[in-house]
C-alpha cells in the first residue's frame, strides 16, 4: 500500500520531494514530470536551483488525477478536472470519449470542472452543443445507434450543471418549460442554472406541458411568476399560447421550433439577457 502524507498543521509548510510524491502514487518519477512538461499542472514549489517541492493539497490533486486516468478519461482531462485553475478549453473530443465508454462519473467531473472554470453559456456553447450535436446532430453517421450515449450525455450535463452552487434569492419565480409533445428539457436546464447564478428563482416544470397545465402553474405560486419561458424544438405554432401571456407574467419563447418572424430568444445568453435583474425585464 502506497505511503499516505500526514494532514499538514496548520502553522506549518510540509512539503514532499518528486520521488516521494512518486512512490505515494505508486507511479515512476518521469510520469510525474511529464505531467508538467505537458500539462503544465500548477502542482510542486519550483525555485531556481532547487528540487519541485508538494504540498499535501498537491498531492491529493495528483492522486485525483491518477484515478481519472486510470477509469479512462485523457491525461489532459484529467488535468484540467484535477486541477480546475489551469483548465483551458477542454474539446468535445474527451468529452465524448468518456460517454462513449458509459463512464458518466469522468464525464460529469470534466464537465463540472469547465462549467467552473468558464461558466455555464461559455460551456454549453463550446462543448456541451457540439458533443451533443456530434450524436444526435444533423451531421451525425448513426443517430438510431447512438441514442444511450446522447441519453448518458444529457444525464452528465444535467447532473453537472445540479452541482453548481446558486445563490438564494426570494425574488418572483420564473418558470421554465416544454411546450406539449416537446422532451427536450435539457437547454431548459442549462438556462435554469444559469439563472440560478444570476440570482433569478427558475422552476423548471419538465417535457411536454399541456397548454392547461401552463395556464394554471401561472396561478400556484404566492406571488405571479416574473416571466413564463417555453422551450421548442419541433415547428411549433405559437398562436394558441400567445393567450399565457398576463399583466404580471412576461411570455417568452425560446428554441428552435418557434417560426421565423416571432418574438422569441435565440441562444441560451439572449435569454439569460433578457431574464436576468440587470436587464429590467423581470
Amino acid at each position: 500500500m502506497s505511503p499516505v502524507p500526514p494532514t499538514a498543521p496548520a502553522d506549518q509548510d510540509v512539503t514532499w520531494t518528486a520521488g516521494a510524491v512518486a512512490r505515494m502514487l505508486d507511479l515512476p518519477a518521469s510520469t510525474v514530470r511529464g505531467w508538467h512538461r505537458r500539462y503544465r499542472i500548477p502542482a510542486g514549489l519550483a525555485r531556481p536551483g532547487r528540487h519541485r517541492r508538494y504540498t499535501t493539497g498537491d498531492i491529493d490533486a495528483l492522486r485525483r488525477m491518477k484515478q481519472l486516468i486510470d477509469r479512462g478519461m485523457s491525461a489532459r482531462s484529467a488535468a484540467h478536472v484535477a486541477f480546475p485553475v489551469a483548465a483551458r478549453a477542454t474539446g468535445a473530443d474527451d468529452l465524448l470519449a468518456a460517454v462513449s465508454r458509459l463512464d458518466t462519473d469522468a464525464a460529469v467531473a470534466l464537465l463540472h470542472s469547465h462549467f467552473t472554470a468558464h461558466g455555464i453559456v461559455h460551456t454549453w456553447q463550446t462543448l456541451c452543443c457540439p458533443a451533443l450535436n456530434a450524436l444526435g446532430g444533423p451531421e451525425a453517421t448513426d443517430v438510431d445507434g447512438c441514442i444511450d450515449l446522447v441519453h448518458a450525455l444529457s444525464w452528465a450535463i444535467t447532473m453537472a450543471l445540479h452541482r453548481l452552487p446558486a445563490p438564494a434569492t426570494n425574488g418572483p419565480d420564473v418558470l421554465l418549460a416544454c411546450v406539449e409533445g416537446e422532451r427536450h428539457t435539457l437547454p431548459l436546464e442549462a438556462l435554469r442554472a444559469a439563472l440560478a447564478q444570476d440570482g433569478v428563482n427558475a422552476r423548471l416544470l419538465g417535457a411536454s406541458v399541456p397548454l392547461a397545465a401552463l395556464s394554471g402553474a401561472l396561478h400556484r405560486t404566492d406571488a405571479p411568476p416574473a416571466a413564463l419561458v417555453l422551450w421548442a424544438h419541433r415547428p411549433t405554432d405559437p398562436g394558441p399560447i400567445n393567450d399565457l401571456a398576463t399583466p404580471h407574467t412576461r411570455l417568452m419563447l425560446t428554441g428552435p421550433g418557434w417560426p421565423n418572424g416571432s418574438a422569441h430568444a435565440r441562444s441560451l445568453a439572449e435569454a439569460i439577457t433578457l431574464l436576468t435583474p440587470s436587464s429590467n425585464t423581470v
